[in-house]
């Protein structure tokens, strides 16, 4: 399933730039924010204000992120690594069919593209165009 999913990110920034990658971590962020309001956690409206900065302010992280060491991506890596796993054992734990569930959301994620292309909001953000539809994923509680 990750390779479809990356896939579709290919499809739709080929040759991505550090700009885009700091959109994708203020998505990350959102998303994580998101988790964060359904299980009443504290820190929803940092996490929002944090998803938000690195949509709409790219120019304030390009430089860190470009000067990452070596050992600075592993460590990226190695965190969202974990991100993923720890992503599919709460799904597992609560009896979520997570992978199922994946290939409902990169469907969902294939109609955000518009005869082929995908549509993006002014942040730079792959967004729902005409043609979308959200994914049902009832079937997969």
């Amino acid at each position: 399933m990750i390779h479809s999913i990356k896939e579709w990110f290919k499809a739709a920034k080929p040759n991505p730039s550090t700009a885009d990658a700091c959109v994708q971590i203020g998505c990350h962020y959102e998303e994580v924010s998101e988790m964060s309001f359904v299980l009443y956690d504290d820190v929803e409206h940092a996490l929002e204000a944090t998803a938000l900065s690195y949509k709409t302010n790219h120019s304030r992280y390009l430089g860190a992120l470009e000067e990452l060491s070596a050992d600075e991506r592993v460590e990226l890596l190695d965190a969202l690594c974990d991100q993923v796993v720890t992503a599919v054992g709460v799904a597992y734990m609560m009896g979520m069919d997570i992978e199922g569930a994946l290939a409902e959301v990169n469907r969902s994620n294939w109609s955000k593209f518009e005869g082929g292309v995908p549509v993006f909001n002014e942040h730079g953000k792959i967004a729902k165009g005409v043609e979308y539809t959200p994914p049902e994923l009832s079937d997969y509680i």
